[in-house]
């Protein structure tokens, strides 16, 4: 959905307008600046137009999607939010198009799934992706109509942005969002961080989603329509397009467009955004920044200093990233080893990041840091970075290397994994702060960058470092948990709201709720039906998939490159057009003893961060890191095949899996690395206890989180004892890991630790419960291999005293761990740290994803949750919430209801509910057109599913679990194609009403601790009985 997103990854922006020389003129009025190609993978060529300076960038990326990024620099003056706002009014309609929500009704129908967009410092960007090219020529023109002219009326500001709710309390879409994060610590350190780096004027220093107060005080629509007028003109916008089109039909698709720009005349001079000099920052700042939590054991702190000008200086940009993932990517790095990595640690985790500004913002955040502890960090930083540049600490080149070339592998990844986003983010960049061909060249080639890097000696990375992170000036900001402040804030705002109220009087909330009540009346008003069927839905058996070809152990054919039938363990092996080669080992779980359970988290996390025993050599820790690093482009573990992280396990969650991505020519060392992390990492007790100490201080970041909590409580209600997701529960491995850390101080104790991790390791590793699968271009690999045979590295992967065993995986779908009689109850939850609320509600549904009635079930849902279907309209079109989804989850059988970040929770419910229950029985209630979009947009979803190689890989991997074979998607889209509303009305009456059936639904929902005992009296009244745990420590899920 329309967001803020924050200046983040410097990688993920890199890029450039262009000189005027060898310009060439091509059809339909736009001149071609240049082609070039990115990473010489990706051809990629600029193009304006001279009539209305448009600029239009091709990006030839492969696949069956094509994807718009229509960007506009822009730069916030306050923080009003006006960037943002602007954002969001977009969407309410166009001069052409009149009417809120026809922009996302017909991207619906052009094989999309609406639209969306986001604000950053210092532009805003609109997205669109299609899968084919038919539809997105269709859109493209529409959707520009809307950025060059919307309506911005004031209807659209009143529901969109800040209304007063006839109950005198504060709303709005925009209003709702801010109010979700506006208070969390990480906000709060952020911002203050960027306030104190960039002293007024400066547009970096403000919020650009703009903050409460102001929300409710200064911002206006009249301001948004005038900073709509400063920025919003053809030659600040430009039309990055990734996929396969042809530029030709691009042009004439935007030929109406440029008449329409050219018959408004003279739009007067244009100002630049970002052309002011950044004013310097003179001294380093020192602050303690409160923020509203329920515990108070661990804060946090953001250190930032200036980096190179991202207009100049690209390489020292690039360089300074390459630096920090060396100073904290790992935990053999020098600071997760100074400040995690031991037996006193001052933070469970070091991360760092870099804001590519006109002058730049490198920054390190140091999480979970006890709070005693919050005001040594920077001088603890200082000393440690100072030991390089005095001497006593040297920086290991041949690790730099290897950080550089990893590096490397990533950018080559990422081009495969995620084509679209990598090459715009490097456009994007460009637009704002290149200034010439070299420029974009440059941006769109960051492996030349790297290869001079790489040669550089040391002296050249301790400069670096003492001119940006020692001698500059720096400002550090200690983020504190504060009860007093959580309790502050809640006083504050239950007064503010009083006395509003009292302000207003009866007659003035009357008139504030009628104000509401026309504003939505006048943006429902439909648009005609000749408007929306103008729109041709395009023929989705049309769309290219990415090729691939599967087989296995028992693959009555095997691939002639490699035969699986002598693989040590039952094997899948994908043949697609990739780069690199992914390995997966897929673990089954669900043997292990109950008593043995809670330590799997442990262990997973544990594997690649152990010493190991090469032939009775103990290789450390450090080292084992550091090869780690340096043989493959990425490694990762967790439970459950997809969506797992800390403490959350993902689908198919019996499942643990560790997987490598290597480079062809390191797929000996990938699978030599499976063997040495399963079978020979030690299971030393000083090490563990470091990292479960690591683990339970990321505890405190994770219990802020509103959304991971209500995640949390669903599964506790709805998973049995026997499950990972019981025993892997943030609070119950809280619990299980600081008693575990108490024991490993005693010798006997810790025995029995180890050996207890030592059986969990021999069950899951054991070659009955594992699986091997493996993704590469097989007509390449055999070349990159040589002279060792594939068979023969295949064979590397158990250990010589292990008998091989080629066993299918045992595949527990996770529906077969739901308790039929789960003990603990539908609640609520009280969190102090949060404003908004968070519901999950669910109830039993479709177990398989061949049954016939998923895809009409899958339509129905469609409907009424789409981008301006019905739910939209109603829930977060009057500013209830946020965000929301409702879908069946066919590996648990259940059917969801979410609301994300709602500022009226039970409203919000009491509309889904409604809409949800209201077109049950009747075929006729269903418009045809809002279900062809509905047909339509879920197409999209679904092809979007394979929109990239890496994508595919995920995909096939799940296709097994599932037990479907590689055309499941394509045989699921003509199946959607074909429901009809007969269809719809025949199957949601089956799976629709237990989910607001108390014997059959459960909901979880958290909220503020003061609104929680309210909120389960107004569900109460709905029939809805739900417990009211106040705090998360006194619920259930903190019990064995």
């Amino acid at each position: 959905m329309n967001g803020v997103q924050s200046s983040l990854q410097w990688f993920m922006l890199t890029m450039a307008p262009l000189d005027s020389s060898s310009i060439q003129p091509v059809e339909n009025n736009f001149e071609l600046l240049c082609s070039l190609k990115c990473n010489n993978l990706i051809p990629v060529s600029k193009y304006r137009s001279p009539r209305t300076g448009l600029t239009v960038v091709i990006a030839s990326v492969e696949g069956p999607v094509v994807k718009g990024y229509f960007t506009v620099a822009t730069e916030a003056p306050d923080d009003d939010g006006l960037p943002h706002t602007l954002e969001h009014l977009i969407f309410l309609g166009s001069e052409q198009y009149p009417y809120k929500g026809v922009l996302d009704l017909l991207a619906n129908r052009c094989l999309a799934s609406g639209t969306n967009a986001w604000t950053d410092t210092d532009h805003t960007c609109y997205t669109m992706m299609t899968a084919g090219s038919e539809g997105f020529l269709t859109l493209m023109p529409i959707y520009v109509d809307h950025i060059l002219y919307p309506l911005l009326n004031d209807s659209g500001f009143v529901t969109e942005v800040h209304h007063i709710t006839g109950k005198g309390e504060n709303a709005g879409v925009v209003y709702c969002e801010m109010q979700g994060r506006e208070n969390s610590g990480e906000s709060l350190s952020y911002i203050e961080m960027k306030r104190a780096m960039y002293p007024e004027p400066c547009g970096y220093r403000y919020e650009e989603g703009g903050v409460m107060k102001n929300l409710r005080e200064s911002c206006s629509n009249i301001k948004v329509r005038n900073y709509h007028k400063k920025y919003y003109r053809p030659e600040n916008l430009t039309l990055i397009i990734a996929g396969q089109v042809k530029p030709e039909d691009v042009f004439a698709a935007l030929a109406p467009i440029e008449s329409k720009i050219v018959s408004k005349g003279d739009r007067g001079p244009f100002e630049k955004p970002w052309q002011s000099p950044v004013p310097e920052f003179l001294a380093s700042v020192d602050k303690e920044v409160p923020y509203p939590c329920d515990e108070e054991d661990n804060g946090m702190v953001f250190v930032g200093w200036r980096g190179p000008c991202a207009v100049t200086d690209l390489s020292g940009i690039t360089a300074c990233c390459l630096l920090l993932k060396y100073l904290c990517d790992t935990s053999a790095s020098p600071l997760q080893q100074e400040f995690v990595e031991n037996d006193d640690p001052c933070a469970s985790n070091v991360s760092f990041s870099l804001a590519e500004n006109k002058e730049a913002m490198i920054y390190m955040i140091f999480s979970n840091v006890p709070v005693e502890k919050l005001s040594t960090i920077k001088s603890k930083l200082d000393a440690r970075l100072k030991k390089f540049v005095d001497g006593e600490e040297h920086i290991e080149m041949s690790r730099m290397r290897t950080v550089i070339n990893r590096h490397r592998q990533e950018t080559l990844s990422h081009l495969e994994t995620n084509p679209h986003d990598a090459v715009a983010f490097m456009v994007i960049a460009d637009m704002l702060y290149g200034t010439s061909k070299d420029d974009l060249h440059q941006r769109l080639n960051i492996l030349e960058i790297l290869d001079k890097l790489v040669v550089e000696e040391e002296n050249y990375w301790i400069n670096l470092l003492n001119k940006y992170l020692l001698k500059n000036n720096s400002a550090t900001i200690r983020g504190r948990p504060s009860q007093a402040e959580r309790q502050r804030l809640s006083d504050d705002e239950e007064k503010r709201i009083e006395k509003q109220r009292k302000d207003l009087g009866p007659e003035g909330l009357k008139k504030y709720e009628k104000e509401l009540e026309d504003a939505i009346a006048h943006n429902e008003l439909p648009p005609p039906e000749a408007m929306l069927r103008s729109v041709a839905i395009p023929d989705a058996s049309s769309i290219n998939f990415h090729p691939i070809e599967r087989y296995s152990s028992d693959s009555p054919q095997q691939h002639s490159n490699l035969s699986l039938e002598t693989a040590p363990v039952y094997t899948h092996l994908d043949h697609v057009h990739t780069n690199f080669v992914y390995m997966y080992l897929l673990m089954d779980t669900a043997s292990l003893d109950h008593e043995l359970r809670p330590y799997l988290s442990l262990l997973i996390e544990a594997l690649m961060e152990l010493p190991i025993n090469e032939n009775g050599k103990i290789i450390t820790y450090e080292d084992a890191v550091a090869e780690l690093e340096r043989d493959t482009v990425s490694s990762s573990s967790a439970i459950g095949v997809s969506g797992g992280s800390r403490f959350i396990c993902g689908s198919f969650s019996s499942t643990a899996f560790l997987s490598i991505q290597s480079e062809p020519a390191k797929f000996q060392k990938g699978i030599q690395w499976m063997n040495k992390l399963l079978y020979k990492t030690v299971l030393d007790a000083d090490r563990i206890k470091t990292i479960a100490t690591k683990l339970v201080n990321d505890v405190a970041r994770l219990k802020r989180n509103g959304s991971k909590i209500v995640s949390a409580l669903m599964k506790g209600i709805r998973f049995e004892k026997e499950s990972n997701h019981y025993s892997s529960s943030l609070l119950r491995q809280q619990k299980f890991l600081t008693s575990l850390i108490e024991k490993l101080g005693d010798a006997e104790e810790s025995k029995k630790i180890i050996a207890n991790l030592e059986k969990v390791r021999q069950v899951i590793t054991s070659p009955c419960n594992i699986v091997l699968h493996i993704a590469a271009n097989l007509e390449e690999l055999p070349s990159h291999v040589k002279p060792v045979g594939l068979v023969d590295i295949l064979s590397e992967l158990l250990p010589s005293d292990v008998k091989p065993v080629s066993k299918k995986l045992n595949v527990t779908p996770d529906w077969k761990l739901v308790s039929p009689n789960s003990p603990n109850p539908s609640c609520a939850v009280g969190m102090g740290c949060i404003e908004s609320a968070f519901l999950i509600q669910s109830s039993p549904c479709i177990k398989s994803p061949l049954d016939e009635d998923l895809a009409p079930l899958l339509v129905y849902l469609q409907y009424l949750s789409q981008l301006e279907g019905p739910m939209w309209k109603q829930i977060r079109g009057q500013g209830l919430s946020y965000s929301y989804s409702v879908f069946p989850s066919t590996h648990e059988g259940l059917l969801y209801l979410v609301l994300y970040r709602a500022t009226n929770v039970v409203a919000a419910y009491k509309e889904a509910r409604s809409i949800l229950e209201g077109h049950l029985k009747d075929a006729s209630s269903f418009e045809e057109t809002l279900l062809e979009s509905a047909r339509s947009s879920l197409i999209f979803e679904i092809i979007h599913q394979e929109r990239s190689v890496g994508q595919l890989v995920g995909q096939s991997i799940l296709w097994y679990f599932k037990g479907v074979d590689q055309y499941y998607n394509s045989k699921l889209v003509k199946q959607i194609a074909s429901v009809t509303a007969e269809d719809m009305a025949r199957v949601a009456p089956k799976y629709v009403p237990p989910l607001f059936k108390s014997e059959s639904s459960r909901l979880s929902v958290v909220v503020h601790t003061s609104k929680a005992a309210e909120v389960a009296s107004e569900f109460k009244e709905l029939g809805v009985n739900i417990e009211v745990y106040p705090t998360l420590e006194e619920s259930f899920l903190s019990l064995w």
